[in-house]
């Protein structure tokens, strides 16, 4: 038998289906070809045991909406490039608009006071899907 290396959050999802399909551990093995004396170092060992919880916390918070989680350190905003071509000047009413571009020369010119519905339909259809 070919000899995998798995992780504590891997662990986790195994012992997790392990105990909820209320298969004994040694039969829970056999079928899905795991090492039973592993599984078991995964379940009982304190340490190991440890591990499978902090992996089960980790994918717990990666799972969640982001306005429920507090901003990490290490999380780096992401920003998509923008090239200002002139400047906007202002329309009748006082307001600017705005020209969006899309790619391959897809544009969309809007004026102030822009209806974001009709918007939204008209970049379906020129990224071809449905609305």
């Amino acid at each position: 038998m070919t000899r995998v290396r798995r992780g504590a959050a891997e662990w986790a999802v195994w012992i997790d289906e392990w105990r909820s399909s209320g298969l004994g551990l040694a039969a829970f093995c056999q079928r899905h070809g795991l090492s039973r004396g592993t599984m078991q170092n995964w379940v009982y060992k304190p340490e190991l045991k440890r591990a499978v919880e902090e992996a089960r916390r980790r994918v717990k918070a990666a799972d969640e909406p982001r306005a429920e989680r507090l901003p990490s350190v290490a999380t780096v905003p992401a920003f998509l490039p923008i090239q200002v071509v002139e400047a906007a000047t202002e329309s009748k009413e006082g307001r600017a608009g705005v020209e969006v571009v899309l790619g391959e020369g897809r544009r969309i010119a809007l004026r102030a006071g822009f209806d974001a519905e009709t918007l939204r339909r008209a970049r379906a259809v020129l990224e071809e899907r449905p609305c």
